[in-house]
């Protein structure tokens, strides 16, 4: 079927809507008619090719939210009509041996297996289009996996599901399945945009105090403050590992999450973690810009860790449904997050207002 989709004509070029042709979905597929799909920093990174080099044209977009169009061969799911978010996670089979070993999503034997096919959309003059995450949220319509797809309860609207998908997780996921914080417990926040503000909130929610957040944007101290930080710190105006050692008394942080990329930022939130503390790592540029060569082993002889964290290490069906409810409590607070909305057709002008700042812009691809 020919649909609208935004292409890249090749790495690091603008975004512009091409009418292209869209693969039926294969077995274990489905077509969802996307509503709404935000855009994450991991989108403009993967563009400009820094998630890896690609030639030729490229799709992105993957804080999908929509509604079931058509599904393939052997899915059990969902049917056509059903309210949906699909994300970067995958829903884990819960049966296999890592499964059950309670290793779930990256180690499950059926997800690593299983996945969409590349390149379901093809130009008009036959190209056929890179898609870095295997689907895409930029266009009318898209073939996901059906094990990427989460029912969305009535109640949330599409804006509010496309905010869950891949940045929220991944902040909020970050402090409660890696951090694990006990209330009472000090935590710090470097780099409070979408993903940081959402390891805010979910620090909050754990009791987390003292709650530092990090920033050089006033903008998003300010925010952090409104999430729930009790103490913010500009590494533009004063030292950030001074200002912590001050704030708990020479300490250091119990647990401390990096939200931003560069491995200077992970060394100064290392520096303010406390000697027996945790460092979770979300924040990532390419792998050869984050070589860890300025550390020493020992530096960790006292039980000093550094963890990584990927989506929040959140288990599809079973996260993102407690998310909805936080959310229908008031606990945690999505709307807040989007800053402006675009339609589809003015693409490029949502990304670049997101590489301005915004903590998370949102794109119209279909009324509902």
């Amino acid at each position: 079927m020919k649909v609208k989709l935004a292409v890249a004509p090749q790495m690091g070029r603008e975004m512009f809507i091409e009418e292209v042709e869209l693969a039926d979905p294969g077995p274990g597929e489905v077509r969802i008619k996307v509503i709404t799909c935000s855009i994450c920093h991991s989108d403009i990174h993967a563009i400009s090719g820094e998630h890896g080099a690609y030639e030729g044209p490229a799709a992105v977009g993957h804080e999908v939210a929509g509604i079931i169009d058509a599904v393939g061969e052997g899915c059990t799911y969902v049917k056509p009509g059903d309210r949906v978010l699909c994300s970067l996670m995958s829903q884990p089979c819960g049966v296999c041996d890592k499964c059950m070993e309670g290793r779930i999503m990256w180690f499950c034997r059926e997800t690593r297996n299983r996945g969409p096919r590349p390149n379901q959309y093809t130009r008009l003059n036959g190209e056929k289009i890179h898609l870095p995450y295997g689907f895409a949220g930029f266009s009318t319509y898209t073939n996901a996996a059906e094990n990427r797809v989460v029912k969305l309860d009535d109640d949330i609207s599409y804006k509010t599901a496309s905010a869950i998908c891949c940045g929220f997780i991944s902040g909020f996921g970050a402090v409660l399945n890696r951090c694990k914080v006990r209330p009472g417990e000090s935590l710090a926040v470097t780099g409070c945009g979408g993903v940081g503000l959402s390891a805010v909130m979910a620090a909050r929610l754990s009791g987390a105090a003292p709650l530092i957040a990090i920033d050089t944007q006033q903008v998003k101290l300010d925010a952090a403050k409104r999430f729930g930080a009790t103490h913010t710190i500009n590494p533009k105006e004063v030292d950030p590992v001074k200002a912590v050692m001050e704030i708990t008394d020479g300490y250091g942080v119990d647990h401390s999450v990096v939200a931003v990329a560069g491995p200077g930022i992970k060394r100064s939130t290392f520096d303010l973690t406390a000697g027996d503390g945790q460092m979770v790592i979300v924040g990532h540029m390419r792998p050869e810009d984050e070589i860890m060569n300025e550390f020493n082993f020992t530096e960790f002889l006292r039980g000093k860790r550094i963890v990584g964290s990927i989506l929040g290490a959140q288990t599809l069906r079973r996260d993102m449904p407690k998310c909805m409810e936080l959310y229908r409590l008031g606990l945690i607070d999505l709307d807040f997050l989007i800053t402006n909305t675009f339609k589809l057709d003015d693409i490029q002008e949502a990304l670049n207002d997101s590489e301005k700042g915004a903590l998370k812009n949102l794109v119209i691809c279909n009324e509902e």
